[in-house]
Order: structure tokens, then C-alpha cells, then sequence
């Protein structure tokens, strides 16, 4: 269950850093987003809501639901999640998908691009949760037998990515797909 909280926390801040809308993105009212989790213990969820208030302003609600005995969950302290981080394995690196996310209006159906650590190949046009997305694959050059599922709104604001699918060796190891979206 360690491993789930620190994998979960972790998941959250980088996906901070994969944010593939600005908050400006988003209009007046709110845009609900909820994510299912699977691969890291019993399946979870994340929601996310981003409240445009007018003027500039905006507020933002992220709320992380987990399941676990007393005992499990009590690491959530202040100070336990990060430590939970640091004692984590090792991590495969999104970073290189930035490239990607910005420039993904040009991105044709059937093509591969050589980004950095590896490559993408965008495999189709396709919905998530109603949100039409541009469905791809990136093979970490480090990891072969690793394939990364993602999928990236084409129009909507959508936060996160509405698909991340991590594959190890034809396993799915883990799991993250927009299960709700509504917008004003």
C-alpha cells in the first residue's frame, strides 16, 4: 500500500508538470474531469475540477479517493508522502511527451516522430469520455519492451492527459483514463 500512496502522489505532481491545457484554457463555470487509476493496488480515482470565475481568476479542486486499512492510509501525513516518493523504484520519464503535447495539432494519424528518449506513433483519432483525442504510442528508446499508451484532447480543456496506458512486456502496469468529463 506504500507503494500505491508514493506511486499515486508521485503520479500527481508530474502529471502537474504534463499538463497539456493552460488554466486560461478553460471557460467561465466548471469543467468536471475524473480519472480512473488501475495497476497500482485496487482502483481509484482522481477528479479535478477547475472553476473559471471571471476576470482571470480561477479555482481549482483535485481530490484523490484511495481504499486501504487505517494502518495503510495513515502515511498520507504531511510529511509522509514525500518520503513515500524518495523510497519509490524507479519511474519512467514523460517528460519527453511535452514535445509532443505542444505540437500535437500538426501530428498526422499513421505517422512516427523521433522525440527525445524515444519515439511516438499516432495510431488514430479516437474518444475518451467524450473528448476527441489523438491516440498514440511512445516507445521509451531505454525500455523496449515498454509501450505508453496516451491519448491527448484535441479541442476540449482537459488538464491531464485523458489516456496514459502504461504496457511492460504485453502487461499493462498501469492505467489512467478520463472516465467523466463536463464543461459549461
Amino acid at each position: 500500500m506504500r507503494k500505491l500512496l508514493g506511486v499515486l502522489f508521485f503520479l500527481c505532481v508530474s502529471l502537474l508538470g504534463l499538463a497539456q491545457a493552460d488554466i486560461s484554457d478553460f471557460p467561465l463555470g466548471k469543467t468536471e474531469m475524473v480519472w480512473s487509476l488501475r495497476g497500482v493496488g485496487p482502483a481509484q480515482e482522481l477528479r479535478l475540477l477547475v472553476e473559471g470565475l471571471g476576470e482571470g481568476r480561477y479555482r481549482v479542486t483535485l481530490g484523490l479517493s484511495l481504499e486501504g486499512s487505517g494502518a495503510e492510509l495513515s502515511v498520507l501525513g504531511f510529511f509522509g508522502a514525500p518520503l513515500l516518493v524518495q523510497s519509490m523504484g524507479t519511474q519512467i520519464d514523460l517528460s519527453a511527451l511535452l514535445v509532443i503535447i505542444r505540437r500535437r495539432e500538426i501530428l498526422n494519424v499513421g505517422e512516427t516522430y523521433a522525440i527525445p528518449g524515444g519515439s511516438f506513433y499516432v495510431r488514430e483519432k479516437g474518444d475518451v469520455a467524450g473528448v476527441t483525442c489523438l491516440i498514440g504510442e511512445f516507445r521509451p528508446a531505454d525500455r523496449p519492451d515498454t509501450v505508453i499508451e496516451v491519448g491527448f484532447s484535441l479541442a476540449d480543456p482537459v488538464y491531464f492527459l485523458p489516456l496514459l496506458r502504461v504496457r511492460e512486456r504485453e502487461r499493462i502496469t498501469f492505467e489512467m483514463v478520463l472516465v467523466e468529463y463536463r464543461r459549461p
